[in-house]
């Protein structure tokens, strides 16, 4: 908008240099035709003779400069241009009148004062166009009066010099007309530069509004940020204060307990046995909790430290679910496994995150499932390159409006002392970033009372991408869901 305004204002400028330009030029080409004349009626004399043609020539070429130097010498060449024009004009006017005694020819040559007083008003700011134009007037009503004073009483009665008086009040009805336009000229310059400093600071207080709102939403997101994590935390506090003491308040009463010896209740070595076994487990429990709770600081300060190499899915699979076939066995829900056993599903990728992300997701279904349920594990190729996993159980499922939210770091979808679960709620944090790491992708599908499905693609190589076929699905696959 800037460059715009700044275009047009260059527009009349380039106008006013080229009219004042060819204004000169045009009066060099009057005075030309005035010397030929002259020459042709035999009517020159010293002034004619000597002047104009030194005085066109000199015209011409000041006119050329001013409109070569491109405005940057305007000023002072329209000075000098209108000084020289004038003060030639008034000569002639004053040859005419005291030396060819031709009034009519004095009237010819005063309309080329006209023109002059126009240039100025048209070059220069009012105030000085005015005085200029006053002086140049003043000199030629002097010069007139003069005249007609010498003429005496002869004067009213000849017509051509009659008129001059009309061209002198010609000419203050024409000032007069041209201090007004000037004044209205600079009254809308006035105002198109107000309109201009209004029209460019409604664009800045329309950007200023806009980043102000920007800023706004950016602060709202923040603080909802800042609310989500401390409510993250609180609840994060109060699980685990509740994990941490269940396990301790065990280790403590059993040791308690066997601390007695013979005086206590733990006679017998069975029942000694079984106390360390108790007190063993609460302190694998709590283990547990703390490296969920490390793990999960060390992937959001550092990163994962990957080691690629070629592996099976299928094997690091079968490991994954005897580590969880314990907890399993428990609650008498069974582990399948759906596979073609002719392939191997081979990928580049690190065998302790991968081994990890099947651990928290099985471990996770046998927690949220029901004694008695069914998991399953399937393992296929991904249509979009890849090798793609997915646990599927048939436990209390996950509610559609918190499918979003159980990735991020200590959420539970409901409370651990009501439904008889327990854990940091990292698990899932945990597996998304690391599934990040390795390049893959984390899906999770879910409906409350008919289970849950995890799925992760993961593929060929770490760090490779999936393509552009999966988004797409994905995307439908959302639209559906909603």
């Amino acid at each position: 908008m800037a460059n715009h305004h700044r275009e047009l204002s260059r527009s009349p400028q380039r106008t006013v240099i080229i009219s004042v330009t060819l204004v000169g030029l045009l009066a060099t080409s009057a005075a030309v035709y005035d010397y030929l004349h002259l020459e042709a009626a035999h009517q020159q004399n010293v002034y004619s003779r000597f002047a104009m043609i030194p005085l066109s020539i000199f015209l011409s070429c000041l006119a050329a400069f001013v409109l070569l130097s491109r405005r940057r010498f305007l000023r002072e060449g329209g000075w000098l241009l209108l000084i020289i024009v004038s003060f030639y004009l008034l000569t002639l006017v004053g040859v005419a009148l005291f030396v060819e005694k031709a009034p009519h020819i004095a009237v010819e040559r005063s309309i080329w004062i006209l023109v002059t007083e126009v240039c100025l008003f048209a070059t220069f700011e009012r105030r000085t166009a005015l005085i200029m134009s006053s002086v140049i007037y003043g000199a030629l009503l002097a010069t007139i009066a003069s005249f007609l004073i010498f003429q005496g009483a002869q004067s009213v009665r000849d017509i051509s010099e009659g008129l001059l008086v009309h061209f002198l009040i010609a000419n203050a009805a024409i000032l007069v007309l041209l201090g007004g336009l000037s004044s209205f000229r600079e009254f809308a310059l006035v105002e198109s530069a107000r309109a201009s400093a209004s029209e460019e600071n409604a664009v800045l207080l329309e950007a200023n509004a806009a980043l102000a709102h920007a800023e706004r939403q950016k602060a709202m997101r923040a603080l909802s940020c800042a609310e989500a994590a401390a409510k993250a935390r609180e609840s994060f506090l109060a699980s685990m204060s509740h994990e941490l003491r269940t396990p301790l308040n065990a280790i403590i009463g059993f040791s308690q307990i066997l601390e007695m010896g013979d005086k206590g209740i733990a006679i017998n070595p069975e029942k000694q046995r079984e106390y360390v076994t108790d007190i063993r487990h609460s302190g694998e429990h709590m283990l547990s909790l703390v490296t969920q709770i490390l793990e999960y600081s060390r992937l959001e300060s550092e990163g994962s430290d990957l080691h690629a190499e070629t592996l099976s899915v299928t094997e690091i699979t079968e490991a994954a679910m005897r580590m969880v076939g314990v907890l399993a066995d428990k609650k008498q829900i069974p582990l399948l496994r759906q596979w073609d056993g002719r392939y191997k599903f081979e990928i580049e990728t690190d065998e302790r995150a991968l081994s990890q992300i099947l651990v928290n997701l099985l471990s996770n279904a046998v927690k949220f499932t029901q004694a008695g349920g069914l998991i399953c594990v399937c393992v296929d190729f991904d249509c979009a390159g890849g090798v793609k996993v997915e646990v599927h159980d048939n436990g209390i499922g996950i509610p559609q409006e918190k499918i979003a939210s159980v990735r991020d770091p200590f959420f539970q979808v409901d409370d651990q002392r009501s439904t008889g679960t327990d854990g940091t709620g990292l698990g899932l944090s945990i597996v998304t970033s690391l599934i990040r790491e390795l390049g893959g992708k984390f899906e999770i599908e879910s409906a409350v009372g008919e289970g849950t499905c995890c799925r992760v693609r993961l593929p060929l190589k770490i760090g490779g991408s999936i393509s552009a076929d999966l988004e797409e699905e994905e995307i439908e696959r959302s639209v559906t869901s909603a």
